[in-house]
């Protein structure tokens, strides 16, 4: 199972094939963990680098778990965002952070290097 896969400071990062979306999945396994009030998300874009680095910085310290979707449009923020992680070196027990992405060769190594990654599949029918 992908939780037992994560950790604070172990990210997941799902690979995202065209028409996967796993906020569903993870909304369902939050709630199974007792996770469900503290399940944030954002999808990231233009503009979002402020709400994202609020919403990280509460996730670590209350041990929220925080989603942050579509990881490939602002490449510039998950630099901000690995060097957020670098300096909590110890978050919340409970801290989970779950990423989406396209495939993108422009992703920083380092954070899928420290990440577990998890390449999703795309819904039946769809070939």
């Amino acid at each position: 199972m992908i939780y037992d896969q994560s950790s604070p400071g172990t990210p997941v990062i799902f690979i995202l094939s065209p028409g996967s979306d796993p906020t569903s999945e993870l909304m369902k396994l939050a709630d199974r963990w007792g996770a469900g009030p503290k399940f944030k998300y954002l999808s990231l874009g233009q503009g979002q680098d402020k709400a994202a680095v609020s919403l990280l910085v509460n996730a670590i310290n209350r041990g929220n778990w925080l989603m942050l979707q579509n990881c490939h449009l602002p490449i510039s923020f998950i630099r901000t965002l690995e060097k957020i992680l670098d300096k909590n070196t110890k978050p919340h027990p409970d801290f989970r952070l779950w990423l989406t992405t396209d495939p993108t060769p422009s992703f920083p190594i380092s954070v899928l290097q420290r990440s577990t990654k998890v390449v999703t599949e795309p819904p039946n029918g769809l070939n």
